[in-house]
This record gives structure tokens, sequence and C-alpha cells, in this order.
């Protein structure tokens, strides 16, 4: 709570001499009163507002490098507003000279500003609830300095809040345009409002309103799509839109893994399906869950005949070696997925996931293989066949680690009916509950609870009866055929 507070105020002043310097101008003739007053309200607001978010919305864990990204998209969208209601005060005084008709075209031209582009680049970057805090922030800010315009205030929050829902699924970069145009649409009852509350009806002044406001959300669109790799490159984050870039199955780790390890590569690929359907259920992040599926066993093309997926008819090695060394090169196929991670420049988001979904589990079959070969009155050390972790700390790695070890089990019943698959994912959910490998991510009984069904679900489709479709009469009889001719060669 303490950091929370100090983030607060750390905000509430970068927000309030940003406001004060560029959209009132350093240099604008003022009153030391009425600056006090500017930046006291629009201090108090935004550390009340963030505060708020903060402690209420329960953001995750306020980290600096989130924090300063924050702070520089309110600093820049300041900087934008400024500079767009300089060209909108220098197009309205053109404008004015020309034809006394333009006597308003200011306040006009205010619509065409891209006030949007603040919530729009933190909901691409941040998520929607910091895009929130951003969004009422930045109308806090226009009705504190644009104190003539009373349509203003609404129009920010909300052109803002429309740009967020818009990105809020957002896979693809064409998001960006379709968000714009929302925004461009949204702005048209607001230009017609704003000639109606102004007692101007002249059509060029009416067409003049139209297009500015549909200019100010096709110029946000457009600066938020230029600048969002920028932000994604410095600040390491990962947008959905990277995510999916990365999983498409040309990326040489995947294309490795596909030819090295083929049983692993079926496995991650059901995983993904999994995992996807899962975290749509609770409200996680559905591309970030189904991409590290993709990824999570990519340590394992090193050595792939060490597992079982991979082995086929073919011998297993581990029978020529003891269970310690066995469990050794099981546990070593982490370190290996992390270091091919990190020579292939996977965000961190993805390389968190290759311990994570194993956690500190006991590889349980080596161990209990070493206990039963152990002399007696020997202990069998467990740390030697437990993995290094950490435990997973996001509910996506959390999904993962149910996902990984249900698939590995559901290969194995012999009629995997739709009861028998539910009776298995429950056992094993609540396995992995009991052992505390959920502890330190977000997941809450609810939300397992709906993972199961749709584990349940998915893994049904996957391995459901087939019909046994009888052989036509024709193809038999020439079998048949076929048979009594080798028969009779034989004789």
């Amino acid at each position: 709570m303490k950091s929370l507070s100090w983030y607060a105020c750390l905000f509430a002043i970068i927000a309030s001499f940003s406001a004060e310097i560029f959209l009132m101008g350093a240099f604008s003739e003022s009153h030391s009163f009425e600056i006090i007053g500017r930046v006291s309200i629009v201090f108090l607001s935004c550390f009340v507002v963030f505060y708020f978010a903060g402690s209420i919305l329960r953001f995750r864990q306020i980290e600096r490098k989130d924090f300063i990204t924050l702070s520089l998209i309110i600093f820049t969208s300041t900087i934008l507003i400024q500079l767009a209601q300089i060209i909108a005060a220098s197009v309205a005084a053109y404008l004015g000279e020309q034809d006394a008709m333009f006597k308003s075209a200011k306040e006009g031209l205010y619509l065409g500003i891209p006030f949007c582009f603040g919530a729009m680049l933190t909901q691409s970057i941040l998520g929607s609830r910091v895009a929130l805090l951003t969004a009422i922030t930045l109308s806090l800010m226009v009705g504190v300095y644009f104190p003539a315009s009373h349509l203003l205030v609404p129009y920010v929050l909300v052109t803002s809040l429309v740009s967020i829902i818009s990105l809020q699924r957002s896979r693809t970069r064409s998001a960006f345009v379709k968000a714009g145009l929302h925004v461009a649409l949204l702005s048209i009852p607001f230009a017609l409002g704003s000639i109606v509350l102004g007692q101007d009806s002249s059509s060029s002044e009416i067409l003049l309103r139209v297009l500015a406001g549909l200019l100010g959300g096709v110029v946000a669109a457009f600066l938020v799509s230029g600048v969002t790799p920028i932000l994604e490159s410095l600040g390491g984050y990962v947008t959905d839109m990277r995510l999916l870039e990365m999983a498409t199955l040309d990326h040489p780790l995947l294309k490795d893994l596909s030819v090295q390890a083929p049983g692993t590569w079926n496995h991650s690929m059901v995983i993904g399906m999994m995992v996807e359907s899962a975290a749509d259920s609770i409200g996680a992040n559905p591309v970030l869950a189904r991409v590290g599926a993709y990824f999570h066993d990519i340590g394992k093309t090193k050595k792939p005949l060490y597992f079982v997926e991979n082995q086929g008819s073919g011998e297993n090695p581990h029978s020529k070696l003891s269970p310690s060394m066995s469990a050794l090169i099981i546990k070593q196929h982490v370190k290996d997925g992390i270091e091919l991670a990190r020579k292939y420049r996977l965000p961190d988001s993805l390389v968190d996931m290759i311990p994570q979904h194993h956690g500190t589990g006991v590889i349980e079959y080596f161990y209990e293989k070493a206990v039963k070969e152990a002399e007696e009155g020997t202990e069998v050390d467990q740390g030697n066949y437990t993995y290094p972790g950490p435990k997973p700390q996001t509910r996506e790695a959390g999904i993962l680690m149910l996902a990984d070890g249900i698939e590995a089990a559901a290969r194995t019943l012999s009629d995997p009916t739709t009861d028998r698959l539910q009776g298995l994912v429950q056992k094993m959910i609540n396995k992995t509950f009991s052992s505390g490998q959920l502890n330190e991510c977000d997941l809450t009984l609810r939300d397992l609870h709906l993972i199961a069904k749709s584990f349940t679900r998915v893994l049904t489709a996957i391995y459901h009866h087939r019909i046994a479709y009888a052989e036509p009469a024709e193809k038999v009889e020439e079998e048949n055929q076929e048979d009594l001719k080798r028969l009779g060669q034989e004789e």
C-alpha cells in the first residue's frame, strides 16, 4: 500500500506538470495563483484516480517498467494534444480570414484532436484497466485546461472508452484501423451536438466539424499503429498481435520441434487447444496461453528419444540408465528450453512458462523406481527427482501446468469415454491443487471448475470413438481371392 501511494503521488506530479507545461503553454501569461490552482486540481484528481484504480480495480503488481511506460504515454499525449491544438488554432485563423462563416471554426476543429491516442496506446500495451486510468486522467486534464469547450470532456472520455473496447480482442494490426473508424463514427453525433449547443447551423460549419471528428479517430489509429511496435521493443512488452506473429509454424523452433520431436509437437498442439479454451472461459489471455503451449517443451529437441511420446515402438533408452540419471536428463529439457528461448529472443512471458509449467513437481515414475531399487535402510533424496521451479506465477502458466499433465494421462486411457475423461481431468486437477503447485498464481476454485469443463470438452472432441466402417463387399472379395492364391502358391 505504501508503494501504491508513492506511485500515485509521482504519477499525479508528472500528469499535472505535463498538463501545465504543454496544455497551457510554458510561456502563457498566467498569474501564479492560477497556475497553482490548476496544478493543484489536476494533481489531486490524478492522485485519487490512480490510487482508486490501484486499490479497487486491483491492478497486477505495479512494476517500475509499467509505471514508466504509463507516465511516458501521459506525457506524450499532452504534447500531441498541444501540437494538435496549435494546428487547429492556425487553421481556424486562416479559415476565419477567408470566410466569416467560420467564426467558430476553432471549437469545431478541436474535435479533430486525437484525444483517444493515449487510451488506445495504453490498451494495446498495458491492457484495459490501465487504459481506463489513462482515459479518465486525460478527460480531467482537458476539463481543466479547455474550460470553454464544455463538450470536450465527455468527448474525450467516450471516444477513449470506445477505442479501449475496440482493441480489447485485437488480433491483427488492422484492429487499429477498426478502432479508429469506431471513434470516427462516434464523433459524428458529438459534432452535430456541438452545432446545436453552439446555435450555429451553417452547412459549412456542420461539414467542418464532422470532418474534424472523423479525422481525429483516423489520426489516432495511425499514430498508435506506428508507436505500438516501438514500445513493444523498448519495453519488452508482448501484445497479442506479436504473439500471433510468432505462433506460425514457420518459426525455427517450432519447425525443429515438428521434425526432431514429432510426438512432442503433437502433444504441444493438443495442449494449445486445451489451454486456449480454458483461458478464454476464465477471462485469462487465450493467445498467451496457446502460444506458450507451443513453445513450452522446445527443450526436448535436444534429446527427443528420452521422452516417451517420441519413442514409438523403439527401445527405451532409460532402460540402460539409473533412475537418478534418467531424472537428470528429464529435468535438463527445462534448461535446454530456456537456452533455446533466449537464443531466439522469445518474450519473457513465454520463457517463464518453460520452467513454471513443471513448477517444483516430482518426476514420480523415476522417483518411485529409485525407491524400489534402493537398498533397505537407504533413503532416496527426493530433491534429485524434483524440478527446480518456480511454481506458476500467472493464470496462463497454471493452466498450462494442468493441461500438460492431463493430456499426457489422457493418452493412456484405453477407453476414453466422456465420463472417464471427466474423472481423469478432475482427479489430476485435484492432485495438482492439493500439492500446492497453484499457490502462487491467481486461479480460484471457480476458475478450476471452468477449466475442468473446458479440458473435458476439448479432450472428448479429440479422443472420441470413431465408427468402424465396414469394407465394401467387392474389396473384401478381392482380398479373399488374393489370400486363396497365396495359399495355393505356398502349397
